[in-house]
């Protein structure tokens, strides 16, 4: 958040506003802290913890895009390329929590890109 000191004043102001300076935020005000939640998804986007994923391997052969998967053949997902699609991400170099805000709440069109920094298929770590 150093980095970005405009979008830490942002949510220090969101959480100013929702919560006072008496306590710290529980699980209960998460619905009232979008853009918290968008500080969070855009930082799992940005800077994924395991940028090319969780290894899967292909136990029936298959086919992608007319491409031939061998039964056997181990499957690294690059979860980093696909958070950075722009395509799905535009201008995804840059560090932007507004991407998942739309008109003051999480905008459900925006893909959550936990669903491919934390896995999928049967090593898929939240649901």
């Amino acid at each position: 958040m150093a980095m970005y000191p405009d979008a830490q004043k942002k949510a220090q102001a969101e959480l100013d506003r929702v919560l006072g300076s008496g306590r710290l935020p529980t699980f209960e005000d998460r619905d009232s802290l979008p853009y918290v939640e968008a500080i969070i998804l855009e930082s799992i986007r940005w800077m994924p913890a395991v940028p090319l994923g969780v290894s899967h391997r292909i136990f029936v052969e298959d086919e992608y895009k007319g491409y031939r998967i061998p039964k056997g053949t181990t499957i690294i997902p690059n979860a980093w390329a696909m958070l950075h699609n722009p395509d799905d991400f535009p201008s995804p170099e840059e560090f932007n929590p507004d991407r998942f805000i739309k008109n003051g709440s999480l905008d459900v069109k925006v893909q959550d890109p936990s669903t491919i920094a934390f896995g999928f298929g049967r090593r898929q770590v939240l649901k």
